[in-house]
């Protein structure tokens, strides 16, 4: 699916005139699976909107090996928080699919928070549940299990009752600080009580209340 300006959360209920006037600075440009859209270390001059399509965030770690971050999924824009301190590029984006990206430029957007409240009140949102996100993976990563971790990551996930893998049980892990084997070691453990059916690229939830239950057995201390 492929979106626009309007559909990304922080531009939501922006004026037609303001989101031609941003979409005529913009600089547009596609990717083909594979293609690198940023790479870490790099400026952050512009705001990268991802309009359709996947992509990975990796770094690379001291020691050379690269360490899957998250998988994106359009519609979302990447390193706001850099752009706003004038900083670098926190990841290496990756295209996992054919993907299509907008270019703010940096000072187009500083210009709209600073001209529009609205932006402003929904970009400080954004970065705050970016901040609540990370502090529940960390204090998750610290005090609860790999099983507890996996089903609570399926749980938030899985309305439609499926659940894509879009990075892999790698990708999986990568965002609950956890290794690929003991990501497969806790769905072959549900998948054999019946919580679950792991499929080709996705998870089947089969049984919501017990994977909840699953979740919650060791709860994170407030």
């Amino acid at each position: 699916m492929t979106y626009t300006l309007a559909d990304l959360p922080m531009l939501g209920g922006l004026g037609e005139e303001r989101l031609r006037g941003l979409a005529a600075q913009a600089r547009w440009r596609r990717y083909a699976a594979g293609q690198v859209l940023c790479t870490e270390g790099d400026p952050a001059d512009h705001l990268i909107v991802l309009l359709a399509g996947r992509v990975r965030a990796a770094r690379v770690s001291a020691e050379g090996r690269e360490v899957v971050l998250a998988v994106e999924e359009a519609p979302v824009a990447f390193d706001k928080t850099a752009l706003l301190v004038d900083g670098t590029h926190r990841a290496t984006r990756t295209a996992l699919t054919a993907v299509g990206v907008a270019y703010l430029p940096r000072a187009a957007v500083l210009e709209l928070v600073g001209a529009e409240p609205s932006v402003a009140a929904r970009l400080l949102r954004t970065l705050a549940t970016t901040v609540r996100d990370l502090d529940e993976r960390l204090l998750d990563a610290s005090v609860r299990d790999v099983p507890s971790r996996v089903a609570t990551w399926l749980v938030r996930r899985c309305a439609a009752g499926r659940v894509p893998l879009h990075g892999g049980q790698a990708g999986l892990g990568a965002e609950i600080g956890a290794t690929r084997v003991s990501v497969n070691r806790a769905l072959r453990g549900f998948e054999r009580r019946g919580l679950i059916e792991i499929g080709t690229g996705e998870v089947i939830v089969l049984d919501h209340p017990a994977l909840a239950r699953a979740a919650a057995l060791q709860t994170p201390v407030p």
